[in-house]
């Protein structure tokens, strides 16, 4: 089988990681797996990583710090991708991802140049992202064309696989067949266990041990909001004293946010950066509650994965977004956190407030939340295996027919 995706480790990345858990499960199930990915420092063109056969292509190096010179690395890989596709043995199944954007029309194109099923994984929705996140005028011309040109693409897929109910739903509105849609929910890293706090390297390291840790560990990026957060620390400094606001990571909101926290003098704001894979366990569990949030604007576009972690650190979540949100109805199917749908500061800091009086409450929703995703790689592995056999299954019929 062959995956398309701009990156892959070591390149940092969740759409990333996530497809090498997926794809060396795969290989120890016994498929033939190839991945065409984004070039990476130090990596050679070709190359096998744990079993996985690794082809990456050059193109423009990618950026944030601006939308022209990031649409311009992106469209860089589409040929290249295409090219280096196109040299490959004939695979018996073509899954692309959503990075970058609209990366379904090669899978499109691969599927009948080989005469193979495509497979569309989708972890955002394009271009409606990039609408409500103004990188490209809303219902503007542009919009339209990348909106008919996706949907036709999305129409030569034997199989979407979207990663919460709310995304179905998104691409189902498209038209797409429902009953040729699967739900796989995207899964924590393998690394990530509760630690306790006795135990934790992150809260001894930080002079975090007598702290309530109230975390948003990730991206923090256009389509997470902040500014309920920031407030609620305010409030926080008189109703939990010892609560400290920590923010873990990086994104093109961090340094808006630092300077936030600095004007309005919030000493119990701190922000710390990205951690690695191998203490990531640790930093996650240094938490008591997490957040995680999203414009409301985005429900079905795109699904938080961090919120994943969270739930493998065995710790509670408040999801500040909308309620039909595949994160918010975890969170309430499984008593694992809270929904605030339109939070301010005042209401985050006494939600936060409420939780930090119940330690009973967070250790039941943390045991809950660990439970939540206990095999959930593995369940996830076994539901794509289906899924590819049934595609591979069908189009083996339809040539013979």
């Amino acid at each position: 089988m062959l995956f398309i995706n701009r990156v892959y480790p070591p390149n940092t990345g969740a759409t990333g990681a996530i497809l090498a858990e997926l794809a060396e499960r795969l290989v120890a199930r016994g498929w033939e797996v190839t991945v065409v990915a984004g070039p990476a420092e130090g990596e050679a063109a070709s190359s096998v990583r744990n079993g996985v056969r690794v082809e990456r292509v050059s193109a423009l190096a990618f950026t944030r710090a601006s939308t022209l010179r990031r649409g311009l690395a992106y469209a860089s890989l589409y040929p290249a991708f295409l090219a280096r596709a196109l040299r490959l043995p004939r695979p018996d199944v073509v899954v692309s991802k959503t990075d970058p954007p609209l990366q379904l029309v090669l899978s499109a194109l691969l599927g009948r140049v080989w005469g193979i099923p495509a497979v569309h994984w989708a972890q955002d929705v394009y271009p409606e992202v990039a609408e409500e996140l103004e990188v490209i005028p809303k219902h503007g011309w542009v919009a339209g064309l990348l909106r008919r040109v996706s949907t036709a693409a999305l129409h030569q897929h034997a199989r979407v696989v979207t990663v919460g109910r709310c995304m179905q739903a998104r691409i189902v509105k498209r038209g797409y067949p429902k009953q040729r849609t699967r739900v796989i929910p995207n899964w924590p890293p393998e690394s990530v266990h509760p630690v306790p706090p006795e135990e934790n390297a992150f809260r001894a390291e930080h002079g975090l041990e007598d702290a309530f840790v109230v975390m948003y560990s990730g991206n923090m990026g256009l389509a997470h909001p902040f500014d309920a957060v920031l407030k609620a620390a305010t409030y926080l400094q008189d109703a939990v004293p010892r609560a400290v606001l920590a923010f873990v990571g990086e994104g093109p909101r961090k340094a808006q946010l630092r300077a936030t926290a600095r004007e309005r003098q919030l000493d119990n704001v701190r922000f710390f950066p990205y951690q690695p894979f191998e203490t990531l366990a640790h930093s996650l569990s240094a938490a008591d509650i997490h957040l995680v949030t999203m414009q409301p604007e985005l429900e079905g576009l795109v699904v938080p994965s961090k919120l994943y972690g969270v739930l493998a650190a065995g710790r509670p979540a408040l999801f500040l977004g909308p309620e039909g949100s595949e994160a918010a109805q975890v969170l309430c199917e499984h008593q694992c956190g809270a929904v605030l749908p339109r939070p301010t500061g005042r209401t985050l800091a006494r939600e936060v407030a409420t939780w930090h009086a119940d330690a009973k409450r967070r250790s039941a929703a943390g045991r809950r939340a660990r439970a939540i995703v206990a095999d959930a790689a593995s369940e996830a592995a076994t539901a794509f295996e289906r899924t590819l056999h049934t595609c591979i299954r069908s189009r083996t019929a339809s040539v013979k027919a």
